[in-house]
C-alpha cells in the first residue's frame, strides 16, 4: 500500500500578526495523526488572544497553560517524527508562520522538514492536461467539497489535517478511476 503524505496544520491564538501556535498536528505514513497543545507559558511575548478565535477552536488560553506542552518540546517531537519529509499543509501562509514562530521559540533549532501547500500535491496527482490549469483547480474545487462533506466540522489541528488525508484520497481515487 502506499504511503500516505505527510500532513500538517495549526491552531493559533489569532490570525493576526502577533499570534502564535496554540496546536500543532501531523500525519504519518500510516494515516495515524498526532496532536499537540502547545503552552504560551514560557513565552513572554506570546500574549496576543483573541475570544472569536477561541471560540472557533474552543482551547480557552488557561487550558493551554495547564495542559500544554512547551514549545521546545514539540519542536523536538516534530522534528524527531518528520524528519526528511515534504510535509502539506492546507494554508502555507499562515502555517508557514506559525511553523517559523514555533521554531524560533525553540532558540536555533529550526525545522528538519519542508513544508509546502497541499494543492500542489493534488494539482500533480490529477493534472493530466498539464495547460488546463483552470480546469484543475476545478477539480481540486470539487475534491475539497467532497472531502468536507465526508467530515463533519471542527475547527482543529488533527481535524484538519484528518481532511487533507481525506482529500488526497479522493485525489488518488479519482486518478485511480479508468
Amino acid at each position: 500500500m502506499e504511503p500516505i503524505p505527510s500532513f500538517l496544520d495549526f491552531e493559533a491564538s489569532s490570525l493576526s500578526p502577533q499570534s502564535y501556535p496554540i496546536e500543532i498536528a501531523w500525519s504519518m505514513g500510516d494515516g495515524s495523526v498526532e496532536s499537540y497543545l502547545i503552552s504560551p507559558d514560557a513565552m513572554e511575548s506570546w500574549t496576543d488572544w483573541d475570544p472569536e478565535a477561541e471560540r472557533i477552536h474552543g482551547i480557552p488560553r488557561a487550558y493551554l497553560l495547564a495542559n500544554g506542552h512547551p514549545p521546545a518540546y514539540v519542536c523536538g517531537v516534530a522534528n524527531q517524527r518528520l524528519r526528511g519529509r515534504i510535509v502539506y499543509c492546507d494554508a502555507p501562509d499562515f502555517d508557514g508562520m506559525w511553523l517559523a514562530k514555533l521554531f524560533a521559540a525553540c532558540g536555533d533549532q529550526g525545522p528538519r522538514f519542508e513544508l509546502k501547500h497541499a494543492d500542489e500535491l493534488i494539482l500533480s496527482m490529477i493534472s493530466s492536461e498539464p495547460f488546463n490549469l483552470a480546469r484543475s483547480f476545478q477539480k481540486i474545487g470539487a475534491l475539497k467539497i467532497e472531502a468536507r462533506k465526508q467530515k463533519p466540522l471542527r475547527h482543529r489541528a488533527s481535524w484538519d489535517v484528518e481532511y487533507l488525508i481525506r482529500l488526497w484520497q479522493l485525489a488518488r481515487a479519482e486518478v485511480s478511476q479508468p
